[in-house]
Parts: C-alpha cells; structure tokens; sequence
C-alpha cells in the first residue's frame, strides 16, 4: 500500500470514529448479535476482506473473489473508500450501500448494485468481512 493510499485509508477510519461518536453521543458499543441477513450501521474489521467482482455477459454470470483486499478498521454504511485487488493491481472506489450480516460475515454491498431486491440465483458485486464485529 502506498503512502497515499494508507493515509486515506487511515483518514477514512478517523472520520468513522468521529461521526459515530458525534451522531451517537458517545463511543461505539458492542450491541447483541443482529438477526442473519439483518441490515447493521457499523462494523469493525481485521483490515483484510475478499472482494467479489461478478461480471453479466449475455448468456450468463461470472463472479471472481481477490483476497487480502485492504480495507479500514471501522466501515459504516455510506462510507467510500478505496481498494486494491489482483494480481495485476487494480484500484477502485468501493462505496458502501449496505452493510448485511450473514453467516457470522459481514457483507458490504457497494452504491451501484440492487441487492437485495435482485433474484436469488443473480450474482452480486461485494466486499465479504470475515470475521467482523458488529458495533452500535
């Protein structure tokens, strides 16, 4: 990670610790364990995630996952911030819609996908956290 990319990165988890401080009043908290599929406002992580990149050719979908994705300590829904994946670098702006728990992952869906409202069998662009930890 180059010196820019890590002072976003660190300047991106800053910000998140400071609006969730200033809209909660107080420091984030542990809170009970959501309901799988459940829609979360703030998640940290270990820096590290799988990214998986599906691709809609006419007759059919293909998805690729790239580990070791870095991303910031803190993600919170609404949230942009760049990553890095493959083994030929390349480098998007990742911006969080959502933020789903599922199977004790946490899923970050980016702005341009419908999910959840796409058909079950239709694959879905996203950043998987695995382990994360749900905050308030």
């Amino acid at each position: 990670m180059t010196g820019m990319r890590m002072a976003v990165a660190l300047w991106t988890a800053a910000l998140a610790v400071a609006l969730t401080t200033a809209l909660a009043g107080a420091p984030a908290q542990a809170s009970p364990v959501p309901a799988m599929g459940e829609s979360v406002s703030l998640v940290t992580t270990s820096g590290s995630a799988t990214f998986k990149l599906c691709r809609n050719w006419v007759f059919t979908h293909t998805c690729r996952e790239y580990g070791n994705v870095a991303v910031p300590a803190r993600i919170a829904a609404g949230d942009s911030f760049e990553i890095t994946f493959g083994s030929n670098p390349k480098t998007m702006w990742f911006r969080v819609k959502a933020v789903l728990l599922q199977d004790g992952r946490c899923l970050l869906i980016p702005k341009h996908e419908d999910m959840p409202a796409k058909g079950e069998g239709e694959p879905v662009d996203m950043l998987i956290l695995d382990p994360c930890r749900v905050l308030k």
